[in-house]
């Protein structure tokens, strides 16, 4: 008896096999470059964010004000809702100060008596120029306020670059996404497409469409649950070489946030999956007799 059949059916099965692996690894790959996006987006925003915790505003007062009603001042202005911390550096703290960055001889620069001063960090919300130029037209509005100083430049430079960050990635994510999907719907569909005729011939002999769309959709789930594993233990390696490396950018430090986007990538690469396998196997059980053959 003839092995050519066997071995026939041996060579399709191996093929399937490995149709089914790089259907598991594209996903993988996908989901692994849609996670590292959506990572890049999000520490990107927490280290623009910290940076603008990191922004001060000094309000400078006459020399003439007593410190008390400096102190005053402080505890009364650190209830304002655009205000996260305040703190009020002394006459010594600051004469210290502008020896520590001028030198003895800052006199000689700096013409007005040093005075105590309070040093306040604006919440993030507010933290933007139009807000800050807000809040320092409100301060200089108090009769024992000189002047209120903030690095404006620095201010613009971050406010601006994280709008244009924040831009870029939505664009860049998008695109990519879009061709990621494709790539995995076409990968879907082209092993479905291989079983067209399996299809017709289930409903032929009184198959329900449910039945021939269970196995379909079975296997999609597969998938989507070994790819998207995949992919999640990938993000875990890179976040914890990122953390190594780069641990002011990659921070641990809110867990929650990092674990959802692990966990949407995960439910994502099954979701996504299963309705490109539905879809698919709904167009070839509506599909004509004739255009099986295109």
């Amino acid at each position: 008896m003839s092995k050519y059949p066997d071995s026939i059916d041996k060579i399709t099965k191996a093929r399937l096999r490995f149709s089914a692996f790089g259907s598991v690894v594209s996903i993988a790959l996908t989901m692994f470059f849609i996670g590292t996006l959506a990572f890049f987006a999000y520490f990107s925003t927490q280290y623009i964010r910290n940076l603008s915790k990191k922004i001060e505003m000094e309000i400078l007062f006459f020399a003439d004000v007593k410190e008390a009603d400096i102190v005053s001042m402080e505890q009364r202005i650190k209830m304002e809702p655009f205000i996260a911390s305040s703190r009020v550096s002394s006459r010594q703290e600051n004469t210290q100060e502008a020896i520590k960055t001028i030198g003895n001889n800052y006199t000689d620069i700096i013409s007005n008596p040093i005075n105590a001063s309070i040093i306040i960090s604006v919440d993030p919300k507010y933290a933007n120029s139009d807000s800050l130029q807000v809040i320092s037209k409100r301060i200089k509005k108090e009769q024992i306020v000189q002047d209120v100083q903030y690095p404006d430049f620095l201010v613009k430079s971050i406010s601006d670059n994280f709008r244009t960050l924040q831009i870029v990635v939505l664009i860049i994510s998008a695109i990519f996404m879009l061709i990621s999907m494709l790539l995995i719907a076409n990968s879907i569909r082209l092993h479905i497409y291989a079983k067209r005729f399996n299809i017709k011939s289930m409903l032929l002999v009184g198959a329900t469409r449910s039945f021939v769309r269970g196995p379909f959709v079975l296997k999609g789930l597969n998938q989507g649950v070994w790819g998207g594993a995949i992919a999640v233990v990938l993000l875990g390696l890179m976040l914890y070489q990122g953390n190594l490396l780069f641990p002011q950018f990659v921070d641990f430090s809110n867990i929650l946030p990092i674990s959802l986007i692990l966990l949407g990538v995960f439910v994502f690469s099954i979701l996504f999956t299963i309705i490109v396998a539905i879809i698919s196997v709904n167009r070839y059980i509506r599909i004509k007799d004739e255009r099986l053959y295109l």
